[in-house]
């Protein structure tokens, strides 16, 4: 359960969202609480927060108000250097821009109204070297460009992820009827390459979404990623959803997300076998 305050109708839009939106922020919290504490006093010329489809700040779960991913960051205890946030939607990013003046920040956020995978350039160049980021990437389907995760990963830069990978949303409902056969298809420009056109086609559907993962991780791999981990974000009715990828260049990251990752929203445990 979050110890963060609720917030309050304040007029400005609240998107409607759905209760999946708020397990993704539990173990977003949880492993922001445990990266800025654990790498506060560590020789970083900063702690950086990176969030490219930010939102409004405020959404509405099912009837019950609750913060947003970038709002979260802004109430970190440990605070972050500064907040990198983008936001495609303009009365999403104005209400954004409001709301984030209420909680004080060690430096001014860098707030960018654009297309993430546009934008990406202009927020690592905001972020001075031998920082220490954490990068959320919940994009709305298949719009998360590999090309974008190249340029977070580049080599003088330290960036632990997060990323929302809908594989059994868009990935898999479309991979068939519109992606299949299309060179510049949004499964393939996500993915970085279209491997996973032979893999799926040779293969029972059972397996089609570890295959899309594993070749999603092989791709990461090759832009210096040597940790993962991941949760798998279900339906109610326990139908899986899409999978939240956890990724780090460095050992301490796979071991922070591995132990915040162990209990649920509802507070019951996850056993590490």
């Amino acid at each position: 359960m979050s110890n963060l305050p609720k917030p309050e109708d304040d007029g400005l839009i609240i998107p409607d969202v759905k209760i999946q939106s708020a397990d993704k922020h539990h173990y977003l919290e949880r492993y922001i609480n445990i990266f800025t504490q654990g790498m506060k006093n560590k020789p970083w010329a900063g702690l950086h927060y990176i969030d490219l489809f930010a939102g409004a700040g405020i959404e509405n779960v099912v009837g019950k108000l609750d913060w947003g991913s970038p709002l979260i960051a802004a109430q970190s205890e440990a605070k972050f250097s500064r907040l990198h946030l983008v936001e495609l939607n303009a009365e999403k990013f104005s209400a954004l821009s409001k709301r984030i003046e209420a909680f004080v920040q060690p430096n001014a956020p860098q707030l960018i109204l654009g297309d993430a995978n546009e934008k990406v350039v202009e927020v690592v160049s905001q972020i001075p070297e031998r920082s220490l980021s954490l990068a959320f990437l919940d994009p709305y389907g298949l719009h998360l460009q590999f090309d974008t995760l190249k340029v977070l990963a580049g080599k003088k830069r330290r960036i632990d992820m997060l990323i929302l990978f809908p594989d059994h949303m868009d990935a898999l409902r479309n991979c068939f009827a519109y992606y299949m056969g299309k060179p510049d298809s949004k499964l393939t420009t996500v993915l970085g390459t279209d491997r996973w056109e032979g893999e799926l086609e040779n293969s029972s559907q059972s397996r089609h979404a570890d295959i899309l993962r594993d070749i999603y991780i092989d791709q990461l791999k090759g832009l210096g990623y040597e940790w993962f981990d991941s949760v798998r974000i279900c339906q109610k009715q326990g139908r899986s959803l899409y999978r939240l990828i956890f990724c780090s260049k460095h050992k301490r990251g796979g071991e922070f997300f591995q132990k915040i990752s162990l209990k649920q929203r509802d507070g019951q445990t996850t056993f590490d076998f």
